[in-house]
């Protein structure tokens, strides 16, 4: 059986996951707006699509063989993934915050990512994956 920690974690990462969809759907028009400026040619709408979706299966896929299959790779690469995500949003942390709701709820989505990735590191997680994911009583 999993610990509750790698529930909390499966849990709160796919929670995260879905508010990163539901801001994405939120703000599509002004994220293709954004590309359009930076990048000319048309179709951007269906290659940025695409993109968000192969991108949401790989984080899903990740917390999956962490969570039910204690994968230390997916473990790792998940975690610089959203690492990544934290230093690179961190420094926007006001602006979003000033900029209402929508900026609160990506606010949100970043605290519960990194409360899931510190669920991966407390004993009973770390014990966890050292049995390769064998029930640890």
């Amino acid at each position: 059986m999993r610990p509750s920690t790698i529930v909390n974690f499966e849990w709160l990462s796919l929670l995260a996951v879905l508010l990163g969809v539901a801001t994405t759907v939120l703000t599509w028009d002004s994220l293709i707006a954004s590309v359009r400026s930076k990048v000319l040619g048309t179709g951007l709408e269906s290659a940025v699509a695409i993109l968000a979706i192969i991108y949401v299966a790989l984080l899903v896929l990740l917390i999956l063989l962490t969570s039910r299959r204690a994968s230390n790779v997916a473990k790792w690469l998940l975690v610089l993934i959203i690492v990544v995500e934290l230093v690179v949003s961190a420094p926007r942390i006001p602006a979003m915050l000033g900029a209402g709701t929508l900026g609160w709820v990506e606010t949100a989505q970043m605290l519960i990512q990194l409360a899931a990735v510190v669920m991966l590191f407390l004993p009973a997680s770390r014990a966890w994956f050292k049995s390769g994911g064998a029930p640890v009583g």
